[in-house]
């Protein structure tokens, strides 16, 4: 008898393991760049106007705000893999 439950159940998790980590490492890393390009003026204080604080500082609230991003969507992910029930 087809088991379908178990096999969609280990296809996704099979699918999930192989490209969703992978893909979530590179967006924190992708986030983190962008992060630092955005700020990078202020970060090594170009002018000399004491703004090196400031920068680090906006860098910090983009890394959470990407961190709590990809929180959520492994949540997601996490409810959808738990509701996942199918039969035939």
């Amino acid at each position: 008898m087809l088991q379908a439950t178990g096999g969609i159940r280990n296809e996704v998790n099979t699918f999930l393991s192989d490209y969703a980590v992978p893909v979530i490492a590179m967006l924190l890393i992708v986030g983190v760049g962008i992060g630092v390009v955005m700020n990078y003026d202020k970060i090594i204080d170009r002018d000399g106007q004491g703004t090196r604080k400031e920068g680090i500082v906006n860098l910090l609230w983009v890394v959470g705000y990407i961190i709590i991003g990809l929180a959520i969507i492994a949540a997601v992910i996490a409810l959808v893999n738990s509701k996942l029930k199918m039969s035939l």
